[in-house]
């Protein structure tokens, strides 16, 4: 990896973490809630204000058609997995409701997650889900 890449890459991490999650009707987004340091960082991206995110690992909901941003992890379903939900679906795990199917990508995560330690299979220096670096 080249130093424009690694500057490029830890320009989006700090984006992703310091940025304001949200949606945009349905879908998830990154905005810069009018930060002008988170600004820059976007135009620097060329990313457009707000970001239209897809549907990845941590952005939105684990559950099938649903795109509202995850409110908490593990705390639903946890037999079958380590879900991502938003607070609706997380209240339905609580309140003993079926679990509803899952988002393809949310599955191949838990397929890949050790049962008996619950890590995640990332290999160092490879990519998470959502294409930051691991």
């Amino acid at each position: 990896m080249n130093k424009d890449e690694m500057l490029r890459d830890a320009l989006e991490s700090m984006v992703w973490q310091f940025g304001y999650h949200g949606t945009n009707g349905t879908a998830p987004i990154i905005h810069t809630g009018g930060l002008s340091a988170l600004e820059e960082a976007f135009s620097a991206l060329d990313w457009d204000d707000p970001h239209l995110l897809e549907d990845v690992n941590g952005a939105s909901c684990d559950v099938d058609h649903c795109f509202k941003s995850v409110s908490g992890s593990g705390c639903s379903w946890k037999e079958t997995g380590y879900w991502c939900c938003c607070s609706e679906h997380n209240s339905d795990g609580r309140d003993g409701k079926p679990q509803p199917t899952m988002k393809a990508r949310a599955i191949e995560r838990e397929n890949r997650r050790d049962r008996k330690t619950g890590i995640l299979n990332i290999q160092k220096g490879g990519r998470n889900d959502d294409g930051r670096s691991a």
